[in-house]
């Protein structure tokens, strides 16, 4: 067991160092990626700041893309955390504006949007891109379900659930849950559903 923190420790240094170099404004949305990633592990709630962090970069790898993704500046400290804590080449996020609590829950995701808000979880195989000139903008609290597309200009609005498989060309608005190919709307979202839950 010792041994295990240790080496987690060991392998996590130079991320921690690439935290610790943050603004106070990307710590903060670093532990919001952070604390989505915990939602399922109640049991880390009590640990530091840092511990919760690396827990993350040593166990998820996925979170491993989204903590790179974030650290836009990160420079040659950052190329060499990602020999030590190497991210998925399966995962690719694109240069758009993600807001907090960025979650990939998969080995297998593309995801460009424009900008996308608060609280956007991306389920396994989805491919979140470009048309032309033109890539998504996608709300707060929106969950993408597995190996669905969505792609162009389209909005989606916020508290969405699109369901697994969809392809999304259309606009979608807000509080609504779609699924289908073409993505149709299913019903209304209600947030004090276990569909909510998914979500948050």
């Amino acid at each position: 067991m010792r041994t295990g923190k240790i080496t987690r420790i060991f392998r996590c240094c130079l991320a921690d160092v690439l935290y610790a170099r943050s603004s106070d404004a990307l710590k903060r949305t670093i532990n919001k990626d952070v604390y989505r990633y915990l939602k399922w592990y109640p049991s880390m709630a009590n640990q530091s700041t840092i511990e919760r962090l690396n827990w993350c970069l040593y166990h998820s790898q996925e979170f491993r893309n989204v903590f790179y993704y974030r650290q836009k500046r990160g420079g040659f400290l950052k190329w060499l955390s990602t020999k030590f804590l190497p991210p998925l080449a399966t995962v690719e996020i694109g240069p758009g504006e993600i807001d907090e609590g960025f979650f990939i829950s998969h080995h297998h995701a593309i995801v460009f949007p424009q900008q996308a808000g608060k609280n956007l979880r991306i389920g396994p195989g989805v491919v979140i891109g470009r048309k032309g000139d033109k890539y998504p903008t996608i709300g707060d609290n929106v969950y993408i379900c597995a190996n669905s597309v969505v792609i162009g200009g389209v909005h989606i609005g916020d508290n969405v659930i699109i369901g697994a498989g969809s392809v999304v060309t259309k606009d979608i608005p807000s509080d609504s849950v779609y699924a289908g190919n073409p993505a149709r709307f299913i019903k209304t979202l209600d947030r004090s559903s276990e569909l909510w839950d998914e979500i948050m």
